[in-house]
């Protein structure tokens, strides 16, 4: 018997298994954390495109969540001219209006759910899709996201086929119409992009300017950043040319300390 064959390592509190080889190789089989957590289904991003004037300015406020996640960032952005990002922490001031981003789950088959509200129009707390057959409670805790009107909120409750929030927020009607599409995923982080504006921060992290490239506050896994949790940050954009075309896309995990 080889020394890797008996080498075990627990993959949760209770079940161990044997560490494996590849067969070619005979190196150890694993994958990255950040991959790890897409399996988990902890892995979440947001992307876009916008199109801006000479000297305007588009605005994300991004929440973090409370002490129990830590959000892991990578950001990238490319403009057809020049293009000015920032990021900054503990932003307060002028950020009203806009409107929620829906959150994508990476993990398309764990934690994510998605599908079309099949009730009467107007609801503002329940969502119901009859072609579905949770598990009462599992969604608890979750976010769901109304991507036709959107808006958010925090599953409060939800049976085989209905889905309870306090409140919906962040968009046009925050509520629920017949056939409005929906996701519903484990992030605790809130996004709301085209706000009014950015008045004050304590914190600059990033500021990078640039033209007619691709670049990113930060590009790699390396250079994550870890952000602040329970924090308010404004991402900006800030177009230097006339009809610049920016593409956005903000990437991240959730990962929760183990005990």
């Amino acid at each position: 018997m080889s020394y890797w064959s008996a080498v075990k390592g627990k993959i949760s509190d209770s079940v161990t298994r044997i560490l494996r080889l590849d067969s070619s190789t005979h190196s150890m089989q694993t994958v990255g954390y950040p991959h790890h957590e897409v399996h988990q289904g902890s892995h979440f991003y947001i992307e876009g495109h916008i199109t801006l004037g000479a000297a305007a300015t588009n605005f994300f406020k991004v929440v973090t969540p409370d002490s129990l996640k830590w959000d892991h960032m990578v950001w990238t952005v490319s403009g057809s001219g020049i293009v000015t990002a920032t990021i900054d922490e503990d932003a307060t001031g002028g950020m009203a209006g806009g409107e929620v981003a829906t959150i994508h789950g990476n993990n398309r088959n764990k934690k994510c759910w998605t599908g079309r509200h099949t009730g009467a129009d107007d609801q503002a707390t329940v969502l119901t899709d009859a072609t579905k057959s949770w598990t009462p409670d599992e969604l608890i805790g979750y976010q769901v996201f109304n991507s036709t009107d959107e808006c958010s909120g925090i599953v409060t409750d939800n049976d085989e086929t209905t889905v309870t929030v306090a409140a919906l927020a962040g968009g046009t009607g925050n509520d629920w119409d017949t056939d409005d599409a929906f996701e519903i995923n484990a992030s605790g982080t809130v996004i709301t992009k085209g706000v009014t504006t950015c008045t004050a921060y304590i914190q600059r992290l990033a500021e990078q300017k640039f033209g007619s490239k691709q670049i990113v506050s930060i590009v790699s896994r390396e250079d994550e950043l870890v952000v602040k949790q329970d924090t308010v940050h404004c991402f900006s954009l800030t177009s230097g040319t006339a009809s610049n075309i920016i593409f956005h896309r903000l990437s991240w995990y959730e990962h929760e300390d183990k005990g």
